[in-house]
């Protein structure tokens, strides 16, 4: 489980640098990171997820921490870089119709998602 948890940190670290480069241009270059190099991690986090390290289903608190998380901590580096004057230049603000219909939908699918696995469960007990 601490792999499950050590991709989750990667993938929101990586997230958290996309985000902060999109605000304030420049940053990463500044810190002598390739933005190629984090969409290539993002990638081989999301594959390596999928393929080796499959979350557990009998435990369905994590179907609801996951898209939490992947939801939640995006949304607060973006209102945190908002407050510290930075600007979106791809569209991703806090404004965007298209980002709360998307946040909204992925935690409805993945809500959606635990209540079937609960029903599953209660079925086979």
């Amino acid at each position: 489980m601490k792999t499950y948890w050590l991709i989750i940190a990667v993938l929101l670290l990586n997230l958290s640098l996309l985000l902060v480069n999109d605000y304030f241009p420049g940053t990463l270059a500044e810190l002598g990171i390739p933005a190629w190099i984090l969409f290539v991690v993002i990638a081989v986090m999301i594959v390596f997820s999928w393929a080796i390290v499959k979350p557990r289903r009998e435990k369905k608190r994590y179907m609801i921490i996951f898209p939490a998380l992947m939801v939640g901590v995006p949304l607060s580096v973006m209102a945190i870089l908002t407050v510290l004057g930075g600007e979106s230049h791809n569209g991703f603000s806090l404004a965007s119709p298209v980002l709360w219909v998307g946040a909204a939908a992925a935690l409805w699918i993945s809500w959606l998602e635990y209540t079937r696995a609960s029903e599953k469960k209660s079925g086979n007990a």
